[in-house]
């Protein structure tokens, strides 16, 4: 009952965020800014098709759900990762977790992602962004350039409440800069899971990116607001043989897209090697199209648009975790397809002591 309540109570502040209506009935899909955030951090979450929110004890969650970073007293943890994303983007992830005792889990994750050295013509910018004089695009050896990052540091907080109830908390700074413009927005992420007695059944429900907006040239853009509500269970779990089987899944609501609806399923054996497949659907993405289109109807004026559908599909992946001195080393690897604009890979590298 006690999760109940925490999940209602999720549940009804993401909900009014999210169904706040649009101005003048206007859709606000692909309106929300630093659509870095809604890429996924740490190659074992994107295998497992971002089905997520109620994986436990683990530094990745602070990126997702951070009642799941709470470990054991007096462990440590800490993640690197990195993705290859489209169009020669780097997404990078660095995380730490430290159990501090009875004052709870600590954690501190930083996300980045961008590119430099861009080409520019400023006969393509547009006039009024040269008139406010805030976009000076460097001279280079090759001509005129410029560069852009999106940046996301977060502090992070969780705890177990009870033997079976944990929940969390992340504080963050979200900045995205281009070239001598800049704008910062601040949010928060908010998470509980639940262990029941039912073959390590867990239930979880988190909100992402609740807070300010983004604002360049007086124009607001809200950050990309989630709402995930998760189950996952043992269906085999052989600590002796070092075998698990885990079926996950995640309903999940964005402010700026229709409900998705994620599942996996993670195969361990021999207690080292780890094989991960995940299927989402509903899925747009963030960027590009493999080319499939959905019928829509503008809610406007009645008239119908095709929307593309992107990544909705499988993701795949492994982990293999290694003894290194007083250190355990997981190694993982995520491979996701974007169709025409082609494959992304990701990789990830935990130390726990």
């Amino acid at each position: 009952m006690q999760l109940m309540k925490i999940i209602i109570a999720l549940g009804v502040v993401a909900l009014v965020a999210v169904a706040q209506p649009s101005e003048a009935g206007v859709r606000k899909s692909g309106l929300t800014g630093a659509a870095f955030l809604k890429i996924g951090v740490g190659a074992r979450a994107t295998s497992l098709g971002s089905a997520y929110t109620t994986v436990t004890g683990d530094v990745n969650q602070m990126f997702w759900n951070p009642a799941g970073t709470a470990i054991d007293q007096g462990a440590s943890q800490v993640l690197l990762s990195h993705n290859d994303w489209i169009a020669d983007l780097a997404h990078d992830a660095i995380g730490f977790t430290r159990d501090m005792g009875d004052l709870g889990t600590f954690g501190l994750g930083i996300v980045t992602m961008g590119l430099s050295d861009i080409a520019a013509d400023r006969d393509e910018v547009p006039q009024f962004v040269l008139e406010a004089g805030t976009f000076q695009p460097n001279d280079t050896a090759t001509g005129n350039s410029y560069s852009y990052r999106d940046l996301a540091i977060g502090l992070t907080w969780s705890r177990h409440v009870t033997d079976r109830l944990d929940m969390g908390i992340t504080g963050k700074i979200v900045r995205q800069s281009i070239d001598g413009l800049s704008a910062s927005a601040y949010a928060v992420d908010l998470g509980a899971i639940y262990r029941t007695e039912f073959h390590g059944t867990r239930i979880g429900a988190r909100i992402n990116n609740l807070g300010s907006d983004l604002k360049f040239y007086d124009i607001g853009a809200p950050l990309p607001l989630i709402f995930s509500i998760g189950a996952a269970t043992d269906l085999v779990d052989n600590r002796d043989a070092g075998t698990r089987i885990t079926l996950l899944a995640d309903a999940t609501k964005p402010q700026d897209a229709e409900q998705l609806l994620f599942t996996a399923v993670e195969v361990e054996l021999f207690d080292m090697l780890q094989l991960r497949s995940g299927y989402k659907y509903n899925y747009q993405g963030v960027l590009g199209s493999r080319g499939f289109q959905d019928q829509k109807v503008d809610e406007v004026d009645g008239t119908s648009y095709d929307v593309p559908r992107t990544e909705q599909g499988m993701t795949a992946g492994v982990g293999l975790a290694l003894g290194m001195g007083g250190y355990d080393a997981t190694v993982d690897y995520a491979f996701t397809s974007f169709g025409i604009l082609d494959s992304v890979h990701q990789f990830s590298l935990q130390l726990s002591f």
